[in-house]
């Protein structure tokens, strides 16, 4: 049990997450910005067990795929396939002009910078729910097809009071997300979020004492198409760490100081088991297995006490 404690602690998860919100209405986005559409991304995170992950953030760009180049190469296709008909059906074939569509797809897309605010975040107060605006902006009406982050040299961990600088793996300052159609949550077909996941427990390695390294793994994850758990772990003085366990995989939070409330999203499954590990004061590791969710939905658990 107490290997698995040691695991969990460090394999703790960060949700950097960002909200996409697209708004494809032509008088607003007229009047707005000449046309395009609207794009706001929100930043909220789930900790690790350090006392700061500070992140420097200097700019947020999506590549999009122009309504004008999908539709002049659709029309395109739609008029190859009646040719291909005719001439008898080719798998290698069909393979090809996929190879093609996606070459020209590649050809017109464009890259749009957002407005953000550039700056330092400390994602540990981003935790249990909350979150900020990153960055906002128009962009050209289309397909959203990826993500580019573009981090700063100022990154950070701090542990017990001491700052310890976070170096970025190879000097690469550039993060880059594919995106595909599953991964955004369509609200409307003016309306869209796409939700980015930023596994720091993946994503920090500790080379020793002193130094740090940030690999960065990232996902997407859609609040539809997951589930999440809340509760309160009591008392603070245990200061508990708190891990969903399912399909393999395990998100933390680390409860409240004040009233103990813990919150992880971003569950893919109907199930899981909540380990809660004591970490402080002789107080005692406990484990609630078999936990039902629903999809789409938040699983309160009300208030767990430790015991010592």
């Amino acid at each position: 049990m107490k290997h698995l404690t040691n695991l969990l602690i460090i394999a703790g998860t960060i949700f950097f997450t960002f909200l996409f919100y697209t708004s494809c209405q032509k008088e607003v986005n007229s009047a707005a910005a000449g046309g395009g559409q609207r794009v706001q991304i929100r930043l909220s995170d789930n900790p690790i067990p350090y006392a700061a992950v500070l992140v420097d953030i200097q700019r947020v760009e999506v590549q999009v795929i122009p309504d004008s180049c999908l539709n002049k190469y659709h029309d395109d296709d739609d008029h190859d396939g009646d040719d291909d008909h005719d001439q008898g059906d080719d798998d290698q074939g069909d393979d090809d002009d996929q190879g093609d569509q996606d070459h020209n797809y590649a050809r017109c897309s464009v890259w749009d910078t957002l407005d953000i605010h550039a700056g330092i975040y400390n994602l540990l107060e981003l935790a249990n729910g909350h979150d900020t605006l990153l960055a906002s902006g128009f962009t050209v009406a289309g397909k959203i097809t990826k993500i580019r982050l573009t981090l700063g040299d100022n990154n950070s961990v701090v542990i017990d009071s001491v700052s310890y600088p976070l170096n970025l793996r190879n000097n690469n300052h550039h993060i880059t997300i594919s995106v595909r159609g599953e991964d955004i949550d369509m609200i409307s077909p003016s309306n869209l979020q796409l939700w980015l996941d930023f596994d720091a427990g993946r994503s920090i390695v500790r080379l020793d004492n002193n130094h740090f390294v940030l690999i960065p793994f990232l996902r997407l994850w859609l609040p539809a198409h997951t589930a999440s758990l809340s509760g309160h772990v009591l008392p603070g003085s245990a200061q508990a760490i708190v891990a969903a366990i399912f399909n393999g995989d395990t998100l933390v939070a680390i409860p409240s100081h004040d009233e103990g409330y813990f919150k992880i999203r971003g569950i893919t499954s109907t199930q899981a088991n909540l380990f809660i590990n004591a970490t402080a004061n002789g107080y005692r590791d406990t484990t609630i297995a078999g936990i039902g969710l629903t999809i789409g939905s938040n699983k309160d658990i009300g208030t767990i006490h430790l015991h010592q």
